[in-house]
């Protein structure tokens, strides 16, 4: 703690002072010589070797099963991208084509944007409810003042990696006879009381595009526990096809979203590595929230009692500017970064009243519906996110995030 105190009193970096942190966090994806001789070359020489890089893809089937075995789920199909994961199971769970009316889905307001896009490319309704101000995940009681006589599904997003309250949404789902669809993309290895996202509901989204804690640059897989559901997802994903069919049959209409070999056997080598990292980004997530929560106006993100595992993608903290002086979020994060700890405010409105859903709201209002959200209100304007790479360190790592936010205020202060 002594080398935070001296530091607080030096110059910030912003002013011209030299940075808490100069040296390098770590890598995402973290490649090395070594793993591309002994595990990835081999894997993607083997599909070299094949020739088969594409139909009827054996790599992508087996890494399907592989993530449907680590999340629990019965069944796993992989995808080009986590956002035709979700249109994927989105049609799959409610039995879309497309065409018809899927009715309305509720999603949390404090999302990316694929959350909505991809219900609304298959023709549903989207309704935005608030979130939990703690968790940052779909608020149970928003998403039950929501439902109304078209209310087909409710999509809750584990966001940063906290999961959302999948009991409550289960029982609500269950009470009211809807689906529920995870969106998993940000929760790799999260937990609800011991069993991980994407078994939770009826279907299951995950993307691995390249900031996510299982990457291949591009990807997507949907999870589920029901056959039919799962054999709907292929078809959608496979032009109609079914398993076991003929090539030149199309028994529903689909689409193409198969993915590459290549990027089935790149995963395949990736996610065994996945468990131990998440449980060290809360190792040292813990590390760091202990720490934080001695700093007046910085409130870490918190672990909600049914949160058995954290997925920390990102890590989600609150700035309060009576604590520093008066400064505003934006000066806070451009002298944090300045002190060599990357940062950024993430979702600054929310998606509601991002241009593009304006637009939506506007020239299509009977696709759109917007409830109150405060706290989403709330946590645009006060978040500061941390990424998760930098939880792959050490407690060093750690102590550098700590005393860069304490030399801030303490020049803040002044």
């Amino acid at each position: 703690m002594a080398t935070v105190i001296a530091a607080s009193a030096k110059k910030l970096a912003v002013e011209g002072g030299a940075p808490v942190r100069t040296r390098p966090w770590p890598s995402w994806p973290d490649p090395t010589e070594a793993e591309w001789k002994e595990v990835v070359e081999p894997a993607l020489r083997e599909v070299y070797l094949s020739g088969t890089e594409g139909l009827p893809c054996p790599q992508s089937e087996r890494f399907g099963q592989a993530l449907a075995d680590y999340c629990g789920a019965s069944y796993g199909l992989l995808m080009p991208h986590g956002t035709d994961a979700i249109k994927a199971a989105v049609a799959g769970a409610l039995d879309l084509d497309g065409f018809q009316d899927g009715g309305n889905i509720l999603l949390p307001n404090y999302t990316f944007v694929a959350s909505a896009s991809a219900p609304l490319d298959v023709n549903c309704s989207v309704t935005f409810v608030d979130i939990d101000p703690k968790t940052y995940t779909m608020s149970v009681e928003a998403a039950e003042a929501a439902i109304r006589p078209d209310t087909t599904a409710i999509l809750p997003v584990h966001l940063a990696g906290h999961p959302a309250d999948m009991d409550g949404l289960n029982a609500l789902a269950r009470k009211h006879g809807l689906k529920v669809i995870e969106d998993c993309a940000q929760a790799h290895g999260a937990e609800v009381n011991g069993r991980k996202v994407g078994s939770l509901g009826d279907a299951g989204a995950f993307s691995f595009q390249s900031s996510k804690n299982l990457t291949s640059g591009e990807g997507g897989a949907v999870t589920t526990n029901d056959l039919d559901t799962h054999h709907r997802v292929i078809s959608f994903s496979n032009v109609g096809r079914i398993p076991g069919g003929a090539r030149w049959e199309y028994h529903r209409l689909g689409w193409n979203y198969r993915p590459s070999e290549y990027l089935a056997a790149l995963l395949l080598t990736r996610l065994p590595r996945l468990e131990e990292q998440t449980q060290r980004r809360n190792r040292n997530a813990r590390c760091l929230t202990e720490r934080l929560n001695e700093i007046e106006g910085i409130a870490p993100p918190v672990h909600a009692p049914w949160a058995t595992m954290h997925g920390y993608h990102l890590y989600l903290m609150r700035y309060d500017p009576a604590a520093f002086g008066g400064r505003s979020r934006a000066e806070f994060l451009k002298a944090l970064d300045a002190e060599g700890i990357p940062c950024t405010p993430g979702y600054t409105l929310p998606l509601s009243e991002q241009a593009g859903m304006l637009r939506m709201r506007e020239v299509y209002p009977d696709r759109v519906r917007v409830e109150p959200c405060p706290n989403v209100e709330s946590a645009a304007e006060s978040c500061v996110w941390l990424y998760q790479n930098q939880l792959l360190g050490d407690e060093g790592d750690m102590d550098d995030i700590v005393e860069a936010i304490t030399k801030i205020q303490h020049a803040f202060r002044r």
